[in-house]
């Protein structure tokens, strides 16, 4: 295995409604929302960190085997798809609580995304345990699991995202970041590990999918 250090600058989107922390960083950290009018990276952009983070934009699976994922089996396939939803901009979510990090709970409440018993919780668990690699190599998407495995920003940001962000407070599932000499508290589908982890995951499922996506984040 081949280990390598990609660094990252601070993704630049024109426009009023970001907030930049001028540091350079190693994972994908999306700036902070400056205004309500919050929009999806994307293609262009999620393109361009696919390039930067698989070295590559044309790492992802065919027409084919993207819908054999999303439509293999009602539990697998229908946690992903609900995974996706509450974490990407679409008809059925509201952008402002896509860039806090947050969904609806199966009692209607505004919780972290990944939340206990929240889909991408279960989603994570799947990918964590080899469910998820056994579906893709159903699906014939074998060549892209030994990339997945063998890609050290992609093992890194789902290691920190799990250790550091979901394991130390599991009920609310919150991260703080230090930008300059000021600490930022979010809710860990915005932190910038499973930001990281999450965006390879959905670009190589579809970069369609990975391009909705908030283009930056809210303080929770």
């Amino acid at each position: 295995m081949i280990f390598k250090l990609i660094i990252l600058l601070l993704p630049y989107v024109k426009g009023d409604d970001i907030n930049t922390c001028n540091s350079v960083i190693d994972y994908l950290e999306l700036p902070i929302c400056k205004s309500n009018n919050i929009k999806p990276i994307g293609i262009k952009n999620a393109r361009k960190f696919a390039e930067l983070l698989f070295d590559s934009s044309k790492i992802y699976m065919t027409k084919e085997q993207s819908e054999c994922i999303l439509n293999y089996d009602d539990f697998m396939s229908n946690n992903i798809k609900q995974c996706i939803n509450d974490i990407t901009i679409n008809n059925n979510t509201i952008p402002s609580k896509v860039s806090r990090g947050l969904a609806k709970n199966n009692d209607n409440e505004w919780v972290s995304a990944c939340a206990p018993d929240m889909p991408c919780i279960k989603f994570n668990e799947l990918v964590k345990n080899g469910s998820f690699y056994e579906l893709m190599e159903d699906c014939n998407a074998h060549n892209l699991i030994t990339y997945l495995k063998h890609n050290f920003e992609f093992i890194k940001s789902s290691l920190y995202g799990v250790e550091y962000c979901q394991k130390l407070y599991p009920e609310k599932c919150m991260f703080a970041e230090t930008c300059g000499n000021v600490d930022y508290i979010y809710a860990c589908p915005v932190s910038k590990y499973l930001i990281a982890s999450n965006f390879m995951l959905l670009y190589i499922l579809d970069p369609n999918i990975a391009s909705k996506m908030p283009s930056c984040r809210i303080i929770f």
